[in-house]
């Protein structure tokens, strides 16, 4: 059958949204609960699929081997899509290490934002933070550009789910879902060295104990997709 030019592309235009929108894996929320492991991402860019350090969950890790980036973002980017029913706030925290040196305050950090919601903000106590970037105001203490939060942990030797913003003035990171859809979380390579093991999401409600427990499965893939 022959199209033309113009008719080819119109083509292009109407089927390439739907294309896209299957580019990402979608992970199903259950009971206020998402559970994604690092390497589920299917571009890894600068991040190299790991086994060497013990402990990790899922088959794999994920190791950023990229060039620092303490200024720039949108670099070895991992994106995930998150298919949210429960709405409420949720917290944000994911398991990583500090895989290499010896300087805990050194390969700890990664970029981290998540797209779309109605908050996404940072916390401790009455405090509240946002991304740089965004047009609201106060925002952390070192780096925060484009909407995304410089993730950092500081223990060395072990996975942790410690999970801060701020320099010298940790807050927790949270997101506040108001309407059921779709949503998008980007992570960035930023220090060298840093690993990421699982990513967690939970409402308020659960615990940290059952949000961070790792017998938990890895959430349901709504639109199974393949690298190949």
């Amino acid at each position: 059958m022959y199209y033309s030019a113009p008719l080819l592309l119109l083509t292009f235009i109407l089927i390439a949204p739907s294309l896209q929108s299957q580019d990402f894996p979608i992970f199903e929320e259950v009971n206020g609960l998402v559970v994604i492991e690092a390497e589920s991402a299917l571009a890894y860019g600068n991040w190299e699929n790991e086994t060497t350090i013990s402990g990790y969950t899922g088959e794999h890790y994920l190791h950023y081997k990229g060039p620092n980036l303490y200024n720039t973002v949108g670099l070895s980017k991992l994106t995930f899509k998150i298919d949210i029913s429960t709405l409420g706030t949720y917290r944000f925290q994911w398991r990583s290490r500090i895989a290499q040196g010896t300087d805990n305050t050194e390969h700890n950090d990664s970029w981290m934002r998540i797209k779309g919601a109605a908050k996404f903000y940072a916390k401790k106590d009455n405090s509240i933070l946002y991304p740089g970037g965004t047009g609201l105001t106060p925002n952390p203490s070192g780096s925060s550009i484009s909407g995304y939060f410089k993730v950092y942990q500081n223990n060395l030797g072990s996975w942790t789910w410690q999970t801060r913003t701020s320099d010298n003035d940790p807050h927790g990171i949270f997101v506040e879902f108001d309407s059921i859809g779709t949503y998008t979380m980007e992570i960035c390579g930023r220090s060298q060295g840093h690993a990421i093991d699982r990513i967690i999401l939970y409402e308020e409600s659960l615990s940290y104990l059952e949000a961070q427990n790792l017998n938990n499965s890895e959430s349901a893939i709504l639109n199974p997709v393949s690298t190949e």
